[in-house]
């Protein structure tokens, strides 16, 4: 899959971007979803507070397992599952008949989005070259504020077009679209990419000329007992 006008690293960076703000929208939806959600379903406010806490806890927990997936099966395929995941848990919240379900789909939805973020990471450290890392994070970041802020006038007006379940199910779709087209132009290895340049893998860092560079060995400090300090004068 090719996006016309635009470097690979620069496509996956707009990737990543676009993944932040989807899951930040489906993580807060129900924020504004619970006016109509807790009438329908007959929910107290003490059993809405339970919806919006489902999500954290198994989302803490899938940051770490997460990282190791990233590292063990590579973004590709980590972010594509976590995807799925997510994207069904956001449509299976649309379909939600009381208490029970909506956990279930809450919790499975932290479950998707736990993992998410460190493979998002790994995937950043072999696509953004050392000195635009920085931005990278920030702007990646930014796009999930930016998400935080519109989620309530999009599912507002999602909910007057289509209900409070078609919400669900519209967001649900769009994070399914993501995940196929991920899958569809990431690589793991730059150098793949049928859209790389040679320009793009020298200045990437686990690819200089091309090549896969080996870790560079720890810098190897003067040894106090082998040479003169600046502060000692050296014996006679």
């Amino acid at each position: 899959m090719k996006i016309k006008n635009i470097s690979a690293s620069h496509g996956v960076l707009a990737m990543l971007c676009l993944m932040y703000f989807i899951t930040y929208v489906d993580r807060v939806n129900v924020s504004t979803a619970a006016v109509a959600f807790k009438q329908e379903l007959g929910l107290s406010n003490m059993q809405v507070g339970f919806v919006f806490s489902a999500f954290a806890y198994p989302y803490l927990v899938f940051q770490i397992i997460g990282g190791w997936f990233g590292d063990r099966f590579g973004a590709r395929r980590t972010l594509f599952v976590c995807g799925v995941v997510w994207a069904a848990a956001t449509v299976l919240t649309g379909f939600a008949g009381g208490l029970a379900s909506m956990l279930a789909a809450r919790v499975m939805l932290g479950l998707g989005e736990g993992a998410t973020f460190p493979a998002a990471t790994h995937a950043m450290s072999r696509w953004t070259p050392a000195s635009q890392r920085g931005f990278a994070q920030g702007i990646t970041h930014a796009f999930a504020r930016i998400g935080n802020a519109i989620t309530p006038p999009i599912v507002a007006w999602l909910m007057v077009a289509l209900t409070w379940r078609g919400s669900f199910f519209v967001l649900g779709a769009a994070s399914l679209l993501w995940t196929i087209a991920w899958a569809l132009y990431f690589r793991d290895d730059p150098k793949t990419h049928p859209a790389i340049t040679r320009r793009e893998l020298d200045a990437l860092p686990t690819h200089a000329d091309g090549r896969a560079r080996k870790p560079s060995s720890a810098p190897s400090w003067p040894d106090a007992r082998n040479s003169a300090s600046p502060l000692v004068s050296p014996r006679p």
